[in-house]
């Protein structure tokens, strides 16, 4: 946790700059470039009623997400569809990734903030995380885990990119 604590919690600032549009994209960049880091992969890390729900909310195949902006529908649908799951046995890894995508969909129906946007980057590395490793974990387990290094360089990227862009919007 303290690894990402300390490489991308420090933007939080920075992301303030960012208008909701850019916020939003890269939250949702940041999610698809998650779903690659789970293992098992996806179709089996998640229950099927969960896979079936993200699938239908955030392509997790072969999609961009620079032209698609997130409408009200599509958020209340995916809301209504979170509160529909059955209670079923998941990993704990899936608590995390689930709870990034309700924050998004949530701050989608109003505006994406810095706020939300960090706390959906630490959702989806908190996701990985669990994914990868348990007990007491220090920085130094997680730097050493190829998930974990992973899912910081997605998101440390992605955030550096949007910096670089300004809250210009997508072209």
């Amino acid at each position: 946790m303290e690894f990402w604590q300390n490489t991308i919690g420090p933007y939080g600032n920075r992301l303030e700059d960012l208008d909701s549009a850019t916020l939003t994209g890269l939250a949702l960049h940041v999610i698809k470039g998650t779903v690659p880091l789970f293992e098992p992969p996806f179709e089996e890390f998640f229950p099927a009623e969960y896979a079936t729900l993200i699938a239908s909310a955030v392509p997790v195949r072969g999609h961009s997400f620079a032209h698609r902006p997130i409408d009200d529908a599509l958020a209340r649908n995916f809301l209504a569809g979170y509160d529909a799951l059955p209670e079923v046995p998941v990993r704990p890894a899936v608590g995390p990734f689930m709870m990034a995508l309700v924050r998004l969909f949530e701050a989608a129906e109003g505006s994406v903030s810095a706020y939300d946007t960090l706390a959906i980057l630490w959702s989806c590395y908190e996701a990985v995380l669990m994914s990868q490793l348990s007990g007491r974990i220090a920085e130094d387990d997680e730097k050493a885990n190829p998930c974990c290094r992973r899912a910081i360089a997605l998101q440390e990227e992605a955030v550096l990119g949007r910096l670089r862009a300004g809250s210009a919007p997508p072209s």
